[in-house]
């Protein structure tokens, strides 16, 4: 019996230390925060939520009733996608020539994941880097090296 409370108890630290890493990674928004931001912006039926690279990933219903992902920022609580009502997200076009302007000579690759754009790129020194790119802003979230 004291092996099932230890493990029970252990299983439980666990469970609470969980959002504390995520909030120690630079995520303030937490999983009720996210949830109740989806729902506030007209979502329903969450059936889930993953914190993936500083992006909750609200998995809901539309107003359709049809299921979507609900890409949430967790720095600003902000709605990357879907898009929302009057949100201006930048298109592909804006996205290419904000990276020149950033002095990204190449692109080789860009495509919409999880809510930013991301891409392949060149830096003006010859590096081949990995940009995520907000879908709002255009501005740069993240460099690394290209693998």
């Amino acid at each position: 019996m004291k092996t099932l409370t230890l493990a029970a108890t252990l299983a439980l630290s666990l469970a609470v230390a969980v959002p504390v890493v995520h909030a120690q990674a630079g995520a303030p928004i937490g999983l009720e925060q996210a949830t109740r931001i989806a729902q506030q912006a007209g979502y329903g039926a969450v059936r889930g939520a993953e914190l993936d690279e500083g992006v909750w990933e609200v998995l809901a219903s539309g107003a359709d009733g049809a299921r979507v992902t609900v890409h949430i920022d967790a720095a600003s609580g902000e709605i990357l996608s879907p898009a929302q009502p009057g949100q201006r997200q930048l298109g592909i076009e804006e996205v290419m020539a904000r990276l020149a302007a950033a002095g990204y000579n190449d692109v080789k690759e860009i495509e919409r994941d999880d809510g930013f754009w991301v891409a392949e790129v060149r830096t003006s020194m010859g590096f081949e880097r990995d940009v995520r790119v907000h879908p709002i802003t255009g501005a740069v979230e993240v460099e690394r090296w290209d693998d």
